[in-house]
C-alpha cells in the first residue's frame, strides 16, 4: 500500500462528511501535521468553543469550518456564517494574526459572501482573512500525513477487498453453518434487490461507501455456495444471516449498529483481512435481500 492508496478515501470523505464531521475530520488532521502547535478547542462553558474549530498557537491562526448538508444551503448561508462569526472571533483571540474560514463547497464562494470577506478584510487590515476548501485540506494537511497516520484517521482503509480469497470467506461461512440456530424457512427470501437499497435503510455514508467496495468481491461467496457439497448448508447459511438481521432489527439498533453487529456476527475484527472477508459476506447478503429491508414499491428515497 501506498499513500495516493489513500486518495480515494479523502475523496470520500470531501464529498460525504459535513457539519461536525468535517470539523472533527479537519482537526485530526491538522492535529497530525501541526502536532503540539495546534489546539484544538472544546465546547464548554458560556463561551462554547470561541468560535474555533483549531487555533495554531505558533501564528495565532484560528480555523473555523463550515460544511452544511448541501451547496444550497452554503449559497444561502456561508454569508451570514462569516458575518455572525469573525466579530466573535477577535473578541474571543485579541491577539488573532489569520483567520482561516475552511469549508466544504468545491464550486467557491458565493458573492455575497466573497464580498463580506473583503469587507472584513478592510475593516481589519492588521489580520490575515483567507478560505480553503478541497485544495489545502489535501494538499496542505492530507498528503503531508504519514502512512501511519493516514490509516488512523482512515481505518476502513486497511480493510483490502482485493485480497479476500476463498480461504478466509471459507471458515467464516462454516462457522456460520456449526452455529445453526434456525430452520430454514423458504418462503422467507427471494426479493428483487433496489438499487437504492443502502439510501432507504438510512446507512451512513461510511457503511455504504465500504459496502460499495465490497460488492466487487461478492462472487467469492457465490463460488463457495455452488460448491458445496450439502446444498442444505446455502438455505442455513441464509437462514442464519437473517435471523440475526432480524434480531438485531428488533432489539432497536439503529442501521449502522446493526451493519456493525452482523459484521462481527460473520466473524469480522481478527484481521483487517478477515474483517474484509466479512464485509464482502455481509454485501453478498444485502445483495440477495436476506438482510436490511427493500424499498417499497412507490417509496420515496
Amino acid at each position: 500500500m501506498k499513500k495516493t492508496d489513500f486518495d480515494i478515501h479523502f475523496d470520500h470523505a470531501f464529498a460525504t462528511v459535513n457539519q461536525s464531521r468535517f470539523e472533527d475530520w479537519f482537526a485530526r488532521m491538522a492535529s497530525r501535521i501541526y502536532g503540539t502547535d495546534f489546539e484544538l478547542i472544546k465546547a464548554g462553558g458560556k463561551n462554547g468553543d470561541k468560535k474555533s474549530d483549531g487555533r495554531r498557537i505558533s501564528t495565532e491562526t484560528i480555523f473555523q469550518c463550515y460544511a452544511p448538508e448541501s451547496p444550497k444551503t452554503f449559497a444561502e448561508r456561508a454569508k451570514a456564517k462569516i458575518s455572525d462569526s469573525f466579530p466573535m472571533v477577535k473578541n474571543y483571540w485579541p491577539d488573532l494574526k489569520e483567520w482561516i474560514f475552511v469549508h466544504n463547497n468545491i464550486e467557491g464562494l458565493p458573492t455575497s459572501a466573497s464580498d463580506k470577506l473583503e469587507e472584513l478584510r478592510r475593516q481589519y487590515s492588521e489580520i490575515s482573512i483567507s478560505t480553503a476548501c478541497r485544495n489545502f485540506l489535501k494538499d496542505e494537511l492530507h498528503d503531508k500525513l504519514s502512512m501511519q497516520q493516514m490509516i488512523d484517521i482512515y481505518p476502513s482503509a486497511s480493510l483490502n477487498f482485493n485480497a479476500v480469497q476463498m480461504s478466509h470467506i471459507r471458515p467464516l461461512l462454516k462457522k456460520i453453518i456449526e452455529a445453526r440456530s434456525v430452520n430454514p424457512d423458504p418462503l422467507n427470501f427471494g426479493d428483487i434487490p433496489d438499487e437504492e437499497k443502502l439510501d432507504f435503510n438510512r446507512l451512513s455514508p461510511d457503511s455504504k461507501y465500504d459496502i460499495r467496495r465490497a460488492r466487487p468481491h461478492i462472487d467469492i461467496v457465490d463460488r463457495y455456495l455452488d460448491g458445496m457439497p450439502n446444498p442444505q448448508n446455502a438455505s442455513i447459511i441464509q437462514a442464519e444471516m437473517r435471523a440475526k438481521y432480524l434480531e438485531l432489527k428488533g432489539f432497536g439498533y439503529d442501521p449502522d449498529e446493526i451493519m456493525g453487529k452482523l459484521l462481527v456476527f460473520c466473524g469480522g475484527g481478527e484481521t483487517a483481512t478477515v474483517s474484509a472477508a466479512a464485509y464482502v459476506i455481509v454485501a453478498y447478503y444485502l445483495d440477495a435481500c436476506d438482510i436490511f429491508e427493500n424499498v417499497p414499491q412507490g417509496a420515496p428515497c
